[in-house]
């Protein structure tokens, strides 16, 4: 009796699940050629979302993460990052960019903002490293490192590769179009202690350091 009971008690539980599932929308009165049908739509739809939500973190004109993306990152995901790594922020603009455009139109300017991000980009580690376009041709780099001599070397390598685009430029130093770095680093302790802001500024206070002294170079913010 008491293994009658049981079993009644499976069955039951069964018929239960199986009625709450052909009670779903997505399975009631659906043949399996229209199941296949709906679960590849929805793939789609899950597939676009996910490139609609990319373009919405992505700066148009040079594939680079643009400043909304900057903003929520360094309030969302900074601090625990930082608590993992050593931190590198590293800004740069384009030497005597408003010149250039001047000269060129800005076309040829957008041409050579969209030059410089990709010879960025190549040479970041993917996955690791961060490039966003905060305006203009103001950029940052966010490098994973565990010295201040490795940021500087990846920065370094960064600013001759630009320069060997060899891009013309009226004014700029041996007539091609220049970068600029302002570049601090944190290890993994004194990342938890700054906010993003204090980086920043420190970053920004190096680059008019680096601008002022002849541009086309590079500073690095006090540890």
């Amino acid at each position: 009796m008491k293994s009658h009971v049981y079993e009644a008690g499976i069955h039951r539980s069964d018929w239960r699940m199986l009625l709450r599932r052909l009670a779903h929308p997505m399975f009631h009165s659906v043949t399996d050629w229209k199941r296949e049908h709906l679960l590849s739509r929805i793939h789609d739809l899950e597939a676009e979302n996910s490139r609609l939500a990319q373009m919405a973190i992505t700066d148009d004109l040079t594939s680079a993460y643009n400043r909304r993306h900057f903003d929520e990152y360094s309030r969302r995901d900074w601090t625990w990052d930082s608590a993992r790594h050593s931190l590198a922020l590293c800004l740069f603009d384009v030497d005597n960019f408003k010149a250039y455009n001047d000269s060129y139109g800005h076309g040829a300017g957008d041409d050579a903002l969209r030059l410089i991000a990709d010879v960025v980009m190549r040479q970041l580690r993917q996955g690791r490293d961060l490039l966003f376009r905060l305006g203009g041709d103001e950029f940052c780099v966010l490098l994973y490192l565990d010295s201040a001599d490795s940021a500087v070397g990846i920065v370094d390598r960064l600013r001759r590769n630009v320069r060997e685009l060899a891009l013309p430029s009226p004014r700029g130093r041996d007539g091609v179009l220049t970068i600029s770095f302002g570049v601090v680093w944190r290890d993994d302790r004194r990342a938890r202690m700054a906010t993003p802001w204090q980086l920043y500024l420190d970053a920004d206070r190096m680059l008019y350091e680096a601008k002022r002294n002849g541009r086309d170079q590079i500073r690095l913010a006090g540890l």
